[in-house]
């Protein structure tokens, strides 16, 4: 039986008197939502003292446990206003002790009469339920060590008004936990499911089993194995081979086999090398961190490994509104709310990294804009009780509050971090072309934005803006083509991916066998230094098939209203076409009835809202998608297609679909995307070129290397381009070069180069 004797003796936290910048700001924040927890807080009548944020019957407590702790935190402010938030610290601190005590009652742990309401704003399943989950598995029962850890936060905050049946309900929740994970192994992933975050809220748990519990006989096993899983949150394969000392242990001793990062420190969930996921990782050093910071205790060295490895992917690949952009698309919300911009908040404060401190004020200024645009909320009302996702309903999305409260106790704790970067210094400390073989893309960061190809899990290419997710959504499987074989349910067999890199732009080929290798999928596409984009796709039947669907270039366009962000945000987006201009409102409807889908036909060019303007070709016709009905929601966003065939296509063996041809120039405004030109060269089978500008692209599919000559009908002079021979006849220039095989060139011309 537990006694007060095995819980901590420490009287209250270890916590700075004084706020500073950025704690101030996230004060604010958590102030403003305030009224917004308050609304949403409610009695349980079933024992005293007890009551419960947003219905009470979320995943694992998180509805109570975030605001729960958000309160505390506001409450032990010195710079609290109770003014503007109408709320005294005291009724703060009443609300989050009530929440505490109801979340203790309904774990696993309380009596068994005591359960969640019948009904209430979570999903169903969780109602007239226990949390804690028992014997549901390890994913549910260790994701629980979240709110365990919250938990024990407040207590420790609240110390000096927690009573002794509170407190030791808390040491028993703390107990169970132990018990189940206490002397278990961490878990491996990297492929599909990567672990990563599983692992993190692991060791949150374990962590605050041993601080909260510190009396207890086995307290040190438990320290011992949570500081084991702190490190396997982010072990590559490469550890297994390094035998550097990480505290009383070696890298590969405590690697083993268990490996949650791909060699080059990215992380997949759901399928996909996941940016949100990655970050989890990273995310585990606050946490814990503040954990062991409120109980006076140093971060030990296995929660530092390989964090800031991580850390530098996730930074190159940050957009300009903060959120790291998704490469193999998103399947949760595309436009993130409060703690974004959480990976940056850490690598400022534990790494000194000013870049990260930087680009952490990017992602903080649109947290604070968005929010005050929708009254204190994160999200606007109207949306929230009417979109719907996997976590039904979006009201839901409130309590990551929690994650402004974690980066405000981050901030209190530990200082404000590094001085930032100055914008223009830090785009160009950022730009430039990384190749991440393992996760299966390339990235290009340039003047204008951010430009990836993708080789693995999704196949497909996203072209950003500067202003990032705001413009263009981050769907999955976007830009490159979507085909739908009959009865040849899709596949990919990757035959080849090759990247041609350069400092400041790349070219890649990629072949990969479709639909149970029945359509082979040839790609050239490059990233020119300006931002400019050039892709040639088409599809190769490799056995008779019918072809009963194929779309190629799709985007997604955000179109959602965020009053204080810009006219990127403002809740219409302009199409601009040959024959003019049309206006598509995003706004939230009830039924597919209510989409507008303008059929374009082969307009030759368009413009997307000032934003993106292309120039393009293909074997089908173009759509313009203005989406009202969301199943299930990820953001407001209309859908644009280049090209769509219409019915069933019938290809006999070696026969190949029209190539799509496309050249995509961020930020170009429309009264140019009608006088930008793409020159598709005449080339031999096997073979594609492409000429804008000063800049040619060239691609040879097949498996060897071979002397080609490109033409270019119509031209009568050009630029001499490095690497190719030019022949300028009557009508038309000849280009001859040599193409390694299934390999591409990108070729400059000595005007670009600088040399004429």
């Amino acid at each position: 039986m537990l006694s007060p004797e095995d819980t901590t003796d420490l009287a209250g936290p270890d916590l700075p008197v004084a706020e500073n910048d950025l704690s101030r700001c996230y004060l604010r924040i958590i102030e403003r939502w305030i009224p917004v927890g308050v609304e949403y807080f409610a009695e349980w009548p079933q024992r005293p003292n007890c009551g419960h944020f947003f219905g009470g019957v979320h995943w694992y407590g998180s509805e109570s446990a975030g605001p729960a702790e958000t309160f505390a935190l506001a409450s032990v402010s010195p710079e609290y206003d109770a003014g503007a938030t109408g709320v005294s610290r005291q009724e703060l601190q009443q609300m989050a002790l009530m929440a505490v005590r109801y979340l203790c009652f309904t774990h696993d742990t309380g009596p068994e009469d005591c359960v969640r309401p019948a009904e209430g704003l979570g999903r169903a399943e969780n109602c007239g339920t226990k949390w804690g989950q028992r014997g549901e598995g390890f994913f549910r029962e260790s994701q629980c060590g979240r709110n365990v850890a919250a938990i024990a936060r407040v207590c420790l905050l609240l110390r000096d008004q927690v009573d002794d049946e509170t407190w030791m309900m808390v040491a028993r929740i703390h107990e169970d936990y132990a018990t189940r994970f206490g002397e278990m192994a961490p878990k491996s992933g990297v492929y599909l499911d990567t672990q990563m975050e599983e692992n993190a809220w692991t060791a949150f748990g374990l962590a605050s089993c041993y601080l909260f519990l510190s009396g207890h006989e086995r307290a040190g096993d438990w320290e011992a194995n949570a500081r084991r899983w702190m490190f396997s949150a982010c072990a590559a394969p490469q550890d297994a081979r390094d035998f550097g000392r990480v505290g009383e242990s070696t890298a590969a001793a405590l690697t083993g086999k268990t490996f949650t990062a791909l060699p080059d420190y990215w992380a997949e969930n759901h399928g996909m090398v996941h940016p949100s996921y990655t970050a989890s990782g990273l995310a585990s050093m606050m946490t814990v961190g503040c954990q062991l910071g409120l109980w006076g205790r140093d971060l030990p060295p296995e929660l530092w490994w390989n964090r800031r490895r991580i850390y530098e992917n996730l930074k190159a690949v940050t957009d300009g509104a903060g959120y790291p952009q998704a490469m193999q698309g998103m399947d949760w919300h595309y436009l993130p709310t409060a703690g974004a911009e959480t990976p940056h908040a850490i690598a400022s404060v534990f790494f000194d990294d000013p870049d990260a401190a930087a680009l952490q004020r990017v992602g903080l200024r649109n947290c604070e804009l968005r929010q005050q645009g929708n009254d204190g909320r994160l999200y606007d009302r109207d949306l929230a009780e009417r979109a719907h996702d996997q976590q039904d309903p979006m009201i839901m999305r409130e309590i990551n509050i929690q994650s402004a409260a974690h980066l405000y106790l981050l901030h209190r704790l530990f200082g404000p971090g590094a001085e930032p970067t100055p914008p223009d210094e830090l785009e160009k400390r950022l730009q430039g072309v990384r190749l991440f073989p393992h996760a299966g893309f390339v990235h290009h960061r340039h003047t204008r934005g951010q430009t990836s190809l993708s080789w693995r899990n999704s196949i497909m290419a996203m072209p950003l803006t500067r202003e990032g997710i705001y413009t263009i959504a981050p769907a999955t499987d976007s830009w490159l083509g979507r085909p739908v074989v009959r009865e040849r349910p899709d596949s990919h067999r990757l035959v080849s991916a090759r990247i041609t890199e350069h400092d400041d732009a790349f070219a890649g080929v990629l072949v990969i066998d479709r639909c149970q290798e029945s359509l082979r999928q040839q790609v050239l596409l490059a990233s020119l230094p300006d931002g400019r984009m050039l892709s040639w796709e088409r599809f190769v039947a490799l056995e008779p098939i019918v072809l009963d669907g194929l779309e190629q270039g799709f985007l997604r366009l955000t179109n959602e209203t965020f009053p204080l962000l810009g006219a990127s945000s403002r809740g219409v987006r302009t199409l601009y076409t040959p024959d003019g201009a049309r206006d598509y409102h995003g706004w939230l409807g009830e039924s597919e009835d209510d989409d507008v889908v303008d059929m374009l036909g082969r307009p030759g060019w368009l413009n997307l809202d000032d934003r993106i303007g292309i120039v393009f070709a293909g074997p089908g016709e173009a759509i313009y998608h203005n989406r009202h009905h969301h199943r299930p929601y990820r953001a407001i966003a209309d859908d644009v297609v280049l090209s769509r065939l219409k019915g069933p296509q019938e290809l006999a063996a070696g026969e190949a679909s029209e190539p799509l041809t496309a050249l995509l120039i961020p930020e170009q405004p429309h009264e140019e995307t009608g006088h930008s030109r793409l020159r598709v060269l005449d080339a031999p089978p096997d073979i594609a070129g492409m000429l804008t500008g000063d800049y040619l692209v060239a691609a040879n599919f097949g498996d060897r290397e071979r002397d080609v000559t490109l033409e270019d009908p119509g031209a009568e002079s050009s630029w001499p381009f490095t690497g190719a021979t030019a022949e300028v006849l009557a009508d038309r220039v000849r280009y001859s070069l040599t193409l390694p095989a299934r390999s591409a060139r990108l070729l400059r011309s000595r005007r670009a180069a600088g040399k004429d």
